[in-house]
C-alpha cells in the first residue's frame, strides 16, 4: 500500500532521502499508506538501482508491493494476495500511483470512460483485469508487474494457472465445513492490529457473511463493518441480510447507497 510520483529524469541520479513520512528524490516521492501494520524498506546499496518494498508487518507470507528503479526504467510488482492493488496513471514522463483511486483524481475524467468497463459495471459482469472505469488509469493486481519506461506504461501478467476440472473426492470422516471454519478463523486471528480494531467489508453475500462470522468468532475488541448498497428489490434484500449480520455480530456499521455515489 503506497502512493508515489516518479519522474524518469530523477532516476538517473538516485539520491533518495527520508522527509516527512516520504522518500524524496528531486521531484519524485514515495509514501507508504499511513497504516501501523505496514513497514517500508529501501535498499540503495546497488545504486543507481534502488529497490523499495512496502509490506505487511508480519512473519512468513507477508503481502507486499515491490518497486525497482534504475535509470530509464521503473518496475512495480504486487504480492501474491493482492491486499491493496495499485492504481497507475502515466503522463509526460511521470508515473503516478496510489492504493487509493481518489488520490489520482487529477487524472480521472468523467468524459473519458472506458465503454466496455462501464457496460460490465452496469450489468454486474465484472472482470478481474488491469482496466478501470477511467481511460489511462490501470489497476495492478496480484502477481502482475508494471514497467514504466520512456515508451510508456506496460503491464505483464503471470502465466495462467492450471484449473481443476472436477472436485476431488473427500477422504472418509472429513468435515469440509468444519475445516473451512477452522482455516478462516485461524487466518483472521493473525490480522495485525495495534488497537484491537478491525474492519470488514459486508456486502450481504455468502462470502462476506462467512468472513463476518469468523471475525465474530475471533473476538476482536472492536469491529467496524462497511458496505455499498445497491438499488431496487436486490438492494432491499441486501439491506435485510446485512442488518441480520450486523445485529448478530454486534458490528459498528456504515452503509453507503451506491446510487448516491457516481459512477456506481
Amino acid at each position: 500500500m503506497l502512493s508515489m510520483r516518479l519522474r524518469l529524469a530523477d532516476l538517473q541520479e538516485p539520491k533518495w532521502r527520508s522527509q516527512g513520512g516520504r522518500w524524496i528524490n528531486g521531484e519524485s516521492w514515495i509514501e507508504p499508506a499511513n497504516v501501523s501494520t505496514l513497514v517500508m524498506e529501501v535498499n540503495d546499496d546497488q545504486a543507481p538501482r534502488v529497490r523499495v518494498r512496502v509490506k505487511e508487518c508480519k512473519r512468513d507470507e507477508a503481502d507486499f508491493v515491490a518497486l525497482t528503479m534504475e535509470p530509464g526504467q521503473a518496475r512495480l510488482a504486487a504480492g501474491v494476495f493482492g491486499t491493496a492493488p495499485l492504481y497507475l496513471a502515466e503522463k509526460a514522463g511521470e508515473l503516478h500511483a496510489s492504493w487509493d483511486l481518489t488520490l489520482l483524481r487529477p487524472h480521472l475524467r468523467a468524459d473519458r470512460l472506458v465503454p466496455r468497463v462501464v457496460a460490465r459495471t452496469l450489468t454486474r459482469q465484472h472482470r478481474y483485469t488491469s482496466e478501470t472505469l477511467f481511460e489511462g488509469v490501470y489497476r495492478l493486481t496480484e502477481r502482475a508487474a508494471a514497467t514504466f519506461t520512456p515508451s510508456g506504461l506496460s503491464i505483464h501478467y503471470p502465466e495462467p494457472a492450471e484449473h481443476v476440472l472436477e472436485p476431488r473426492t473427500l477422504r472418509p470422516g472429513v468435515d469440509p465445513l468444519a475445516a473451512l471454519d477452522e482455516l478462516l478463523t485461524g487466518v483472521i486471528r493473525q490480522a495485525p492490529t495495534a488497537t484491537g480494531c478491525v474492519g470488514v467489508e459486508l456486502s450481504g453475500g455468502a462470502d462476506s457473511g462467512n468472513v463476518a462470522l469468523a471475525i465474530k468468532a475471533a473476538r476482536f475488541p472492536e469491529v467496524y463493518s462497511f458496505g455499498l448498497l445497491v438499488g431496487g428489490s436486490t438492494g432491499r434484500q441486501q439491506r435485510e441480510r446485512r442488518r441480520v449480520f450486523v445485529e448478530h455480530c454486534g458490528f459498528r456499521d456504515t452503509a453507503t447507497p451506491a446510487m448516491q455515489r457516481p459512477p456506481f
